[in-house]
């Protein structure tokens, strides 16, 4: 028998994601018609590898094709900006990624969006390590002997040069950690964005520049084939998918001991959208992140598949934002977007 006290447990105790069962029913027709998922950098990179492993999916679980839509431009700010902008209504999505949510706003406040209050959190869905990626001609075999060559250049040694490496954009993780490496290692190396990882990637490959950082995913599969090297990866373990490349920390310097970066892509909509619909987007994105052909396909890409709360997300990228903005103060970065 269903009493007034236990209907009101049952509101206090059914909803698994912080919205109020109430409501549920605000639109009940949603969706009905296809969804956009915005990535705000060219094909190749991380977000946009991952926004492609799991629309699929995604689309067939809400019933609605989810389409990907590249809208590149400031290192991700501009798709970012759109969705901002967007009608909450659940049919334009966000594939946010560190770069348009920490690094960009930690390096330039005036953006143009708020990165927590202009968003509705879905969840993070993958965590990656920064790769370290050359041309198999550059002539360090690991960022060690990088550090010795750049040292040398900077003291003026003949036959040295200085070196370019690419990265995603203006303020990405890749840009940051490169800031953070020079901070901590007394090197040199001049900075090359570009609209995306995958972008950054065909520099490499042909032999435009000679090195670049982006999220183990980017690159992996040229590491794995031989086609490019690996020289270090950010994160405190060895990535699974290219067990043959170090981390810094094991490089032996003590500047580097402890250092754990990681990329992260995450499901975002603008603020305000229903909590009925951001209730279905959670469920389905945890369902997305369940399916076996999803989880292999990241993991097998270099990325870690993790689907945390809302609330989570919403604390890491505050934590996050933090620490950049620390490195973005001491390396005297002016940085705009």
């Amino acid at each position: 028998m269903i009493t007034r006290r236990n209907f009101s447990k049952a509101l206090a105790t059914a909803p698994a994601f912080g919205y109020a069962a109430s409501s549920l029913a605000d639109d009940s027709t949603w969706p009905h018609k296809p969804i956009r998922l915005l990535v705000g950098l060219a094909p190749g990179g991380i977000a946009d590898i991952t926004a492609r492993f799991i629309a699929p999916r995604l689309g067939e679980i809400l019933g609605q094709q989810v389409v990907v839509e590249n809208r590149t431009g400031a290192g991700g700010a501009i798709a970012t900006r759109a969705v901002a902008a967007s009608a909450a209504d659940g049919y334009t999505l966000l594939m946010a990624f560190d770069g348009t949510h920490v690094t960009l706003p930690a390096a330039n406040p005036g953006i143009g969006f708020e990165p927590v209050g202009d968003f509705a959190m879905i969840g993070k869905v993958v965590d990656a390590p920064v790769l370290i990626t050359a041309h198999p001609s550059f002539p360090a075999r690991d960022f060690g002997e990088f550090i010795g060559l750049s040292r040398k250049a900077i003291s003026g040694s003949a036959g040295t040069r200085v070196y370019d490496y690419g990265t995603s954009g203006v303020a990405s993780t890749g840009h940051l950690t490169m800031e953070l490496l020079k901070q901590r290692m007394g090197i040199y190396a001049v900075h090359i964005p570009y609209r995306g990882g995958g972008d950054a990637r065909a520099q490499v490959l042909g032999r435009q520049i000679p090195l670049m950082l982006a999220a183990v995913p980017t690159t992996s599969g040229d590491i794995r084939s031989g086609t490019l090297k690996g020289l270090a990866v950010t994160s405190a373990k060895r990535s699974p998918v290219l067990p043959g490349v170090p981390t810094l920390a094991e490089l032996g310097y003590k500047e580097m001991a402890g250092m754990d970066i990681n990329s992260w892509v995450g499901l975002m909509a603008p603020a305000r959208t229903p909590p009925a619909i951001l209730a279905r987007l959670d469920a389905a994105l945890r369902q997305t992140m369940a399916t076996d052909e999803v989880n292999t396909r990241l993991l097998n890409s270099g990325a870690t598949p993790v689907k945390s709360s809302p609330e989570m997300f919403r604390s890491q990228i505050a934590g996050d934002l933090a620490r950049w903005k620390n490195v973005i103060r001491d390396s005297h970065l002016r940085l705009e977007a």
